[in-house]
């Protein structure tokens, strides 16, 4: 199998430009039908080497955006760029985005086949690409290795022959069966004890130096995502309230969503416990999201003017843009122009 034609440092592996994506639900009792907005306008990119993390609330969007890149779902409006290449639905085109891209999944379980073996499972794709089978099993027999599954004792073995941590690790070899450049974790390690998820996160920092992958990481868990991250991406209801380098705004949140959402994080010191809740209530549900700022229902700096218009994307510092009308001089919110980095 040949090896991932390299590409300029400096080009995005994936650029994702402008994604929409609305889901029907069927109305009961005679009531119309709605619309979830999954995600309005969001975009990203990844660059080659580069581990960007997504973090949010459940129902921000976080998982549809890993399988809309994946062609899992189709979305609505919006451009997936590889290479700076668009890419679309025809089934070439998916197959060569799932050669760039690939995924491991939250559940390891379901992600597999319980009726093929271990190297079964990570033959399957280079085999259905072309490769020998003689080829397709001494490569899955070294990634299995490299994942630190001894191929003589796993690589017969079934899924539920198997426990959690193993088979997320078979998941990780079958990721980088067909040699991805860049991988995508859906909460990847959250089923998993913490000595476990502490061991396979340092798998994968040794994987990404030694496979020169990018990864795009989804996470709940903030701490992890600052561990394996250099650039995060905040979503809340469907859209990005925050980006920048991961450091930066882990010292310095510039959105109110951002900053109850360190605050919420878990402190092990009892002398520092937090005493009341950073973020009150629940999100609004995406069928009716509210107008303007959609976190304003929420918000404790909340005016008039984050109710009737919709902030637009801020740049408060290297890289670091936040969307906010606190980051927006001009936006005639009391405090605009008070989030600075």
């Amino acid at each position: 199998m040949s090896a991932p034609a390299t590409h300029p440092v400096t080009a995005p592996v994936l650029t994702v430009e402008g994604l929409e994506k609305r889901f029907a639900v069927r109305g009961t009792f005679g009531r119309n039908a709605k619309t979830v907005h999954a995600l309005s306008e969001v975009s990203l990119s990844v660059r080659k080497g580069q581990t960007v993390g997504i973090v949010g609330e459940s129902g921000c969007g976080k998982s549809t955006v890993a399988r809309v890149i994946m062609g899992l779902i189709r979305q609505d409006d919006g451009i997936i760029r590889l290479h700076g290449q668009p890419s679309d639905h025809l089934p070439a085109s998916l197959k060569k985005r799932r050669r760039i891209v690939q995924m491991v999944f939250q559940d390891s379980s379901a992600s597999l086949n319980p009726r093929l073996n271990i190297e079964a499972s990570i033959m399957f794709a280079p085999m259905v690409n072309g490769t020998s089978r003689d080829e397709a099993r001494t490569h899955a027999h070294h990634l299995l290795e490299r994942t630190g599954l001894d191929p003589a004792q796993f690589a017969g073995r079934y899924p539920h022959e198997l426990s959690g941590g193993q088979r997320q690790r078979v998941n990780i070899a079958r990721a980088l069966a067909l040699r991805p450049e860049l991988i995508i974790f859906d909460e990847a390690v959250s089923a998993l004890d913490k000595s476990v998820e502490a061991q396979v996160l340092n798998l994968l920092l040794d994987l990404k130096k030694e496979f020169d992958l990018s990864y795009l990481f989804i996470s709940h868990d903030l701490n992890v995502v600052h561990y394996i991250s250099d650039d995060l991406v905040v979503m809340y209801l469907g859209q990005i309230v925050e980006r920048g380098p991961a450091d930066l705004i882990y010292a310095h949140p510039g959105h109110p969503y951002t900053r109850a959402l360190l605050a919420a994080m878990p402190n092990p010191d009892p002398e520092t416990r937090t005493e009341t809740a950073p973020v009150f209530g629940d999100p609004p549900s995406p069928i009716d999201p509210p107008s303007g700022c959609r976190f304003h229902t929420r918000c404790p700096f909340a005016e008039a003017v984050c109710e009737a218009s919709q902030p637009d994307q801020q740049r408060i510092g290297a890289d670091h843009d936040v969307a906010c009308h606190m980051a927006d001089g001009t936006s005639g919110h009391s405090r605009a122009g008070s989030i600075e980095q």
